[in-house]
């Protein structure tokens, strides 16, 4: 891939350094909004080598300067709070400077702040962006649209950072329709990127697929997608991955994609989290927990109530879950609201507390508000719910609710392709559910999430290349009970990090990455773990 900093053509189809300085100067003018956010080192030197008395005094010029510390490559972001105070003096100096200069000032402000975390004086600036841009007829009609297509973009992307997802998809999906005329090709990567996000959490996973794939084309030929630009299309592609249960292996190279996207942007805690979802799925809870203390300190000196706290702190829950305190998973769990479309959802992971701790009743009445949401619950997490609504109606022995409300979760896992949903069921009650459900004629979508989970029949498989040892062996057999690390440990007199540890070197033996996952294999070894 080439650099934007190298001799080759220029993507903005702009000469930064003609003969004649003015020349020069005139033409940041005109292009400067396509010019900064791929090239903002070279404008900064093109401005730079010209006579300062020659750009001091042309205020689209400071406001090119300031938007240029937002380019790609840019790790100083907080540079460019010095050039907006130009702008602001000019303004300040001249009421009439063109709406391009002053509600573009406070629109590029705006992300600026935004960048840096400071997201609720990030809002007011576009709050005031957007009525001047109302307001002010005085402007082109072009003029006015090409603002509020970065107005719309900007305010899209803090309504995410707040958990608003429907206002957020709104002004997105403004601002995408408005993109190809009037907003940059980083602001395209940007605005595609955080809709393809979006898609994800609301579980429509072919959508996020198609704003992804338009963002590939576009990003092709620079670096976008390896800069804030591009970082929440590729945390989206890391949660599709997840979500579909592609090869654990396989997420190393999309973390490393995340982590070089993310860095220093105000969409590095939702990296972290991202990689946290990962190391939850994998069982590997300690460092879930080490992630979820970097997410804390990142969003420490955010101002306003960032979603990807609350989101945290459910993985928290969860990863307490895992650990076998399920009190603290509770405490964790019990305060916190569901969100827009119940896309975080802790309700579940509540209910999924009670169920461990023999409360079936409880976790049903947990469930409650998410199954009386219906169809505008998150599809991303609905199938979740009917899967913990199914194990805890069979707990309670009510078999007809139970199987209506697996074959609920199984469809809604083969229409998302989200297999995930299933892993955190406890053991004995999922091979109910499943002995049940392949009794029943099922839709074709179901059949195939279905011959998953019933893989314990499937054909037999090659040998270990690195055998259990005799202790992973027992160890085996008692996961195979539904046991907790914790109760594993009291019986053979070992510590709970001891238990961690063989069950990660089981888990890599067996590549498997769940307990389900683990005793499918040996059992499909013939390792008899259910003998006593």
């Amino acid at each position: 891939m080439r650099t934007l900093d190298d001799a080759s053509p220029d993507p903005t189809g702009v000469e930064l350094q003609p003969a004649d300085a003015r020349a020069s100067l005139d033409a940041i003018e005109q292009a400067w909004t396509q010019i900064a956010p791929l090239q903002g080192a070279r404008l900064r030197e093109a401005v730079r080598s010209t006579p300062e008395e020659q750009w001091s005094g042309r205020p689209l010029i400071l406001l090119a300067l300031a938007a240029s510390y937002r380019s790609v490559g840019s790790r100083s972001r907080s540079a460019a709070l010095p050039w907006f105070r130009g702008v602001a003096k000019a303004i300040d100096a001249d009421p009439d400077l063109s709406l391009e200069v002053r509600a573009g000032y406070h629109v590029h402000l705006g992300a600026a702040l935004r960048t840096l975390g400071n997201l609720v004086v990030a809002h007011e600036h576009l709050e005031v962006a957007r009525t001047l841009i109302e307001n002010d007829l005085s402007e082109s009609i072009t003029a006015r649209i090409g603002l509020s297509a970065s107005f719309s973009l900007q305010i899209g992307l803090i309504r995410l950072h707040y958990g608003e997802y429907d206002q957020a998809q709104f002004a997105l999906g403004l601002a995408s329709g408005l993109a190809e005329e009037h907003l940059s090709i980083a602001e395209r990567v940007e605005c595609l990127s955080a809709l393809a996000y979006v898609a994800v959490l609301l579980g429509e996973f072919t959508l996020a697929d198609e704003h992804l794939e338009r963002v590939g084309e576009l990003a092709e030929g620079t670096e976008l997608l390896t800069s804030s630009f591009g970082a929440l299309g590729r945390i989206a592609r890391l949660h599709l991955a997840l979500e579909r249960d592609e090869s654990p292996g396989g997420h190393d190279a999309l973390l490393a994609d995340v982590h070089l996207a993310a860095r220093g942007s105000d969409w590095e805690a939702l990296g972290w989290f991202a990689e946290a979802a990962v190391l939850l799925a994998q069982g590997r809870s300690i460092e879930v927990l080490d992630h979820l203390g970097r997410i804390s300190r990142l969003v420490r000196g955010f101002t306003g109530e960032v979603v990807v706290a609350r989101a945290a702190t459910t993985v928290r829950a969860e990863t307490m879950l895992q650990l076998g305190q399920p009190q603290e998973a509770r405490r964790l769990a019990q305060p916190l609201s569901p969100g827009d479309r119940h896309i975080e959802c802790p309700a579940r992971v509540l209910a999924l507390i009670h169920l461990s701790t023999g409360e079936a009743q409880a976790a049903l009445a947990d469930l409650e508000p998410c199954l009386a949401l219906g169809d505008l619950h998150s599809e991303r997490t609905v199938g979740h719910v009917h899967a913990v609504a199914a194990a805890s109606h069979l707990a309670l022995g009510d078999t007809a609710q139970a199987d209506i409300a697996f074959d609920r979760a199984l469809l809604e896992a083969g229409t998302s392709g989200a297999a995930w949903v299933f892993r955190t069921l406890p053991e004995p009650l999922l091979d109910h559910l499943v002995a049940r459900a392949v009794q029943r004629e099922q839709p074709p979508l179901s059949q195939g999430v279905l011959a998953r989970l019933h893989s314990v029949d499937g054909p037999g498989v090659p040998p270990l290349a690195e055998p259990l040892s005799d202790r992973e062996l027992v160890i085996v057999r008692h996961l195979a009970t539904g046991q907790t690390l914790g109760q594993i440990g009291g019986q053979l007199f070992i510590s709970v990090n001891t238990v961690k540890s063989h069950v990660r070197s089981i888990y890599r033996k067996l590549q498997a990455s769940s307990r389900r996952e683990a005793i499918a294999r040996v059992r499909q070894l013939g390792l008899h773990v259910d003998d006593d």
